[in-house]
């Protein structure tokens, strides 16, 4: 479907046409699920976000503006809006030093290489601040960007840079040591 096909659904959609929407829906909706997928790393979570992400485009389908974008890229940044606000609101998750997710960072950054080094990078590990320890790991194993580490943390995306600077800046002064 060309972006002017969907641009003409979505301004549809805002006059109130249903089948409209139930076309844009159907064409949209798996794009937006993998979004929504990718993002919450729960599928029951990435339904629920993209059912809420539908609604809203459907409410604020009449804001949008062909001539300031493609009608995708538009339901994309609804979707992610949707997904962020969710992922702020959700506690984030303790990790400890003996966290299954700290061992495989440790076990992924060690493979092939001194196995002394693991030890030592547990050790470093813990001389971080929980934060920072919480985004290296999210950031190196899980593959988040500062994007989705500061929706995750509900902090600005400067935080988060500054968090992995200062850790990874810890990480080899103290492996180094």
């Amino acid at each position: 479907m060309s972006d002017d096909e969907l641009a003409d659904l979505l301004e549809r959609a805002a006059q109130g046409d249903r089948v409209a929407f139930k076309d844009l829906y159907g064409y949209a909706g798996p794009r937006l699920f993998s979004i929504c997928k990718r993002l919450m790393r729960d599928h029951q979570a990435a339904e629920d976000a993209l059912h809420d992400a539908m609604v809203r485009i459907w409410e604020k389908s009449p804001l949008f503006d062909r001539t300031k974008g493609d009608a995708m890229s538009w339901m994309f940044a609804v979707a992610r809006n949707v997904v962020f606000s969710r992922l702020a609101q959700r506690p984030a998750a303790a990790l400890s030093l003996s966290s299954e997710e700290v061992a495989c960072v440790v076990a992924r950054l060690t493979a092939g290489g001194d196995p002394a080094l693991g030890a030592d990078l547990r050790r470093c590990l813990g001389g971080l601040k929980e934060e920072q320890r919480r985004c290296i790991v999210m950031a190196y194993h899980y593959g988040l960007s500062y994007e989705e580490l500061a929706a995750c943390a509900a902090v600005p995306v400067g935080t988060v840079k500054s968090w992995i600077h200062r850790a990874i800046g810890q990480l080899q002064t103290c492996l180094n040591l």
